[in-house]
């Protein structure tokens, strides 16, 4: 148990979140960009006077008129192509929403790829009308903006190309194993960041609720309003219970569901906390209308259960997805088994337990990356085969007994299930070796 690690405050990096998974921000910033190299081309071709220059004759031999009725075609030609690319971008929305998910659009909208394809298009729209304006500063000469306009004819060609690309781009996106592998490097990156130490031999050391300080008041905080715990500045609780010397205890899990007048903190200490303690301990919680991956690598694993899950509707009744997804979960669940869980005790600088936070288990994210599946793929055989298969693989990488009390959870859940249906002798079989297997293995 060391001293709490620095991290980023929340807020910011909720709002880090909501600009990346946005439409917005990147197109805005393309298209700010153009309008500043509008006016550096434009000033170039002012003040520069390439014109005179023998290398840059051909550029300044277009009259004004044809200039603009040019700029004028292009900048319509743009605006058609951006209004196809959005058209375009809906219409994968929306088949995403209704055959893996409503969310996993966020995955969709978390695409820098087409945030940069909608940005350069509408840039490329708006640089057209701003040569267009300035055309109209050289209406008393027959100069024009020669370097301007060959810009611009640069930019529309290679729109052209990322047109190309921006089709094949959403052809594979939709696709359900590149959908899968997308929330699945997702998840590896969230549990990177979240779990990036190695484990060591014994079972990680945490501060027990037996060890908690004893004080003899205790008052419990409530949430002003209902909706998802995002995240939690551990770093500003621990010096804000300093500041008061209190102890705060997080009642509530990262992804829980809170609703108005719950109590999600106690506070423990000797004598009455001023009130203001209690605004600034609800400001280092972060609740929000939506889960969200900021601290929660339980969001990624619902992501691939919700996609197996509709993969194994009657209506869609496709096992190979499924079986994908339970793939991707193991293949996580083989990295966690040798990562170390965040601390549930935190300490101030002088070496005194200030919070304690029950965070998640190995046991918490396994169920919720297996508990549906298997509820769901009680009559499709296929599925819990390869469940199964999956347990004898994490029986190899367990390292302690809640790798193990899990496993053998998870085996005689499957087993309980499948016992219930009408299986053939030989896929009995199978089933009884995998589970021979696994239980030679935790024994």
């Amino acid at each position: 148990m060391g001293k709490i690690a620095d991290i980023q405050p929340t807020r910011l990096l909720a709002l880090i979140d909501t600009i990346k998974t946005s439409f917005w921000f990147i197109p805005s910033l393309l298209v700010i960009g153009s309008l500043c190299a509008a006016a550096l081309f434009i000033s170039l071709d002012r003040f520069a006077h390439l014109n005179q220059l023998d290398a840059f004759e051909l550029l300044y031999q277009i009259k004004a008129d044809a200039a603009r009725e040019l700029l004028t075609t292009i900048a319509s030609s743009m605006m058609t192509v951006v209004s196809i690319t959005f058209s375009i971008t809906i219409v994968s929305l929306t088949l995403a929403s209704s055959q893996f998910g409503p969310r996993l659009i966020r995955n969709f909208m978390n695409d820098t790829s087409t945030q940069v394809v909608l940005g350069l298009f509408i840039a490329d729209f708006v640089y057209c009308l701003a040569i267009v304006r300035a055309i109209d500063a050289f209406a008393d000469s027959d100069y024009v903006p020669g370097l301007s306009i060959l810009w611009c004819l640069l930019i529309t060609l290679f729109s052209v190309f990322v047109l190309i690309y921006f089709i094949h781009h959403v052809a594979r996106s939709i696709q359900a194993d590149n959908v899968i592998d997308d929330v699945y490097c997702q998840l590896q990156s969230s549990v990177d960041s979240l779990f990036p130490l190695q484990a060591p031999s014994n079972d990680i050391n945490n501060a027990g609720v037996d060890q908690l300080p004893d004080y003899s008041r205790k008052q419990s905080i409530s949430v002003k309003h209902s909706g998802y715990l995002q995240a939690i500045d551990f770093n500003g609780l621990v010096k804000r219970m300093q500041q008061h010397d209190c102890f705060a205890q997080v009642t509530a899990k990262i992804g829980d569901f809170v609703v108005e007048q719950q109590a999600v903190i106690e506070i423990h200490s000797d004598s009455v906390p001023k009130q203001a303690l209690y605004e600034e301990a609800l400001k280092c919680l972060t609740i929000g209308a939506k889960r969200s991956p900021i601290q929660d690598p339980e969001f990624a694993v619902h992501q691939l259960v919700e996609v197996a899950l509709r993969a194994l509707s009657p209506g869609v009744n496709d096992p190979y997805t499924a079986i994908t997804c339970v793939d991707k979960l193991t293949a996580t669940l083989c990295k966690l088994s040798s990562q170390t869980f965040p601390q549930t005790g935190y300490f101030d600088n002088k070496g005194s337990l200030r919070l304690y936070y029950q965070s998640i288990t190995y046991s918490g994210i396994g169920n919720a990356a297996f508990d549906q599946i298997r509820q769901y793929s009680s009559t499709s055989l296929a599925v819990s085969i390869r469940q199964l298969e999956s347990l004898m693989r994490l029986c190899d990488m367990a390292h302690n007994d809640q790798h193990l009390n899990f496993i053998h959870h998870q085996a005689g859940q499957i087993e309980q299930g499948l016992a219930k249906q009408s299986i053939s002798d030989s896929d009995w079989q199978d089933i009884k070796t995998r589970l021979d297997i696994i239980r030679s293995k935790l024994s």
